[in-house]
């Protein structure tokens, strides 16, 4: 699997893809739509793409959903930037991301521990329970916040080839599940997983929104069994699904354009 990750990365790297006209704005797009999607939005793609390129809001759709898909991108542009600066990780840049996910539709929380804003990127001070799964109590977040960072920045300039993309879903797997934050948790630790890419100038991961289920059971299996290499496996899976696709696109091209009246 991770030598057929390699071939296609290689034959789509080779294609140009990526220097196509606007082709880095769809595939941010496309990504936006299925983070989003997998958090339950109720827009199309071709909603989520009129959205973000022509201002245009789909009909009959809540007023949140369209907030969630324009702070989801704003999210993503921010993390462009701040990749190409390779800034390294931090606390603080993790909470400015999920600030950004959350800035229109989160907001004050209140509770018996105190008080945190999801709209600020505040750190949860509440117990979080999801799927029968207690995640990590609100006290231990700054400390397994920090000893995550610092793994990662370990590891992020050394990393090459497939290491690389195994570090991004580390990346995601470890946040997802320290789960810092009252909301926001899957689509900041989506771009979290995208930040190493973008650092790296990596093609960038898109977890399918019609693969949602195994990829919440891959999260709970790897939890359960203590091995990352499950949910490493699953990325590469979603990443060697996403270059079929792209190259399959691209070679369609080739079957020509006739003109019909």
């Amino acid at each position: 699997m991770w030598k057929e990750l390699e071939i296609l990365r290689n034959d789509y790297l080779n294609l140009g893809l990526r220097d196509a006209i606007d082709y880095e704005k769809f595939s941010m797009i496309s990504i936006v739509y299925n983070s989003t999607k997998i958090e339950g939005c109720s827009l199309t793609e071709n909603d989520t793409q009129l959205l973000l390129e022509k201002d245009i809001t789909a009909k009959g759709k809540p007023l949140q959903d369209h907030m969630m898909v324009k702070d989801h991108y704003n999210a993503f542009m921010f993390i462009k930037q701040t990749a190409k600066d390779k800034r390294k990780v931090t606390v603080e840049l993790i909470q400015d991301v999920a600030a950004l996910v959350m800035k229109n539709t989160g907001g004050l929380i209140n509770t018996i521990s105190g008080s945190f804003d999801t709209s600020q990127g505040d750190l949860r001070k509440a117990q979080v329970y999801v799927d029968k799964k207690y995640f990590p109590d609100y006290s231990k977040m700054e400390g397994l916040l920090r000893n995550l960072v610092n793994n990662i920045n370990d590891r992020i300039d050394d990393v090459s080839g497939n290491d690389i993309i195994k570090l991004s879903a580390d990346f995601h797997y470890n946040l997802v599940n320290i789960h810092p934050f009252g909301d926001g948790n899957g689509r900041t630790s989506r771009l979290m997983m995208n930040y190493i890419q973008l650092y790296h100038d990596e093609p960038l991961i898109k977890i399918f929104t019609e693969d949602r289920a195994d990829y919440i059971d891959a999260l709970n299996k790897t939890e359960e069994l203590e091995d990352i290499s499950i949910f490493r496996n699953f990325i590469c899976q979603q990443q060697i699904k996403f270059y079929k696709a792209e190259i399959s696109k691209y070679k369609k091209k080739d079957r020509g354009f006739n003109l019909m009246f």
